[in-house]
């Protein structure tokens, strides 16, 4: 085995996917996610993130970025809180009742009209973050989907999505690309006037 020419040829056959699922991030798609951050922050509401397995690594570094990257460019400090982030709950919620409420029972009492749920998924069917979404649409809240493969249950229930379809199973890229989405938009916040603003 060549194992120098096998590295190279899978380091650049990695990198094109990457490429193409940035090429796939829909411009407007983006533009309203960032429109419901800012309007969430505004407002003095919170927004609530949510993910499984990997993605729960990125709601937790997406709280880390929202509450202190920012002090690179603001002074204020957006409310965001990753329901990754309890143990104790999440495996009590998970132990006496459902995993699929790990993240729903953490909602209630907290989450309401004009608070924003963001949910991260590659498959877009994990039950927890869809049952996270629909108590979050019914609260008066708005929900958000990072998806990839065929955008699954969370394409159809979110109020609105940044959706790259890749191949199913093929996990590394579509992770890869929800951690810069949540990169583009906090470094955004750095050039949008009304964030600044407040």
């Amino acid at each position: 085995m060549d194992r120098k020419n096998t590295v190279t040829e899978h380091l650049v056959s990695y990198k094109q996917k990457i490429v193409d699922l940035l090429e796939l991030i829909d411009p407007a798609e983006l533009e309203q996610v960032i429109t419901v951050f800012i309007d969430t922050f505004k407002n003095g509401k919170t927004v609530y993130v949510a993910g499984n397995g990997g993605s729960a690594a990125t709601a937790s570094h997406m709280q880390a970025d929202f509450r202190f990257f920012v002090r690179y460019f603001s002074k204020f400090r957006p409310r965001i809180l990753a329901l990754t982030d309890n143990a104790p709950l999440m495996t009590a919620v998970g132990n006496d009742t459902d995993f699929n409420d790990i993240f729903v029972e953490q909602m209630r009492g907290v989450f309401g009209e004009g608070d924003t749920l963001v949910v991260i998924s590659a498959s877009g069917n994990s039950e927890n973050l869809v049952r996270a979404v629909d108590f979050a649409n019914e609260q008066g809240g708005n929900s958000i989907s990072f998806i990839g493969f065929k955008g699954g249950k969370l394409k159809e229930n979110s109020k609105y999505k940044i959706y790259t379809p890749n191949q199913d199973k093929d996990y590394g890229p579509i992770e890869d690309i929800h951690m810069i989405i949540n990169h583009i938009i906090v470094n955004y916040l750095a050039k949008d006037e009304e964030f600044l603003s407040l």
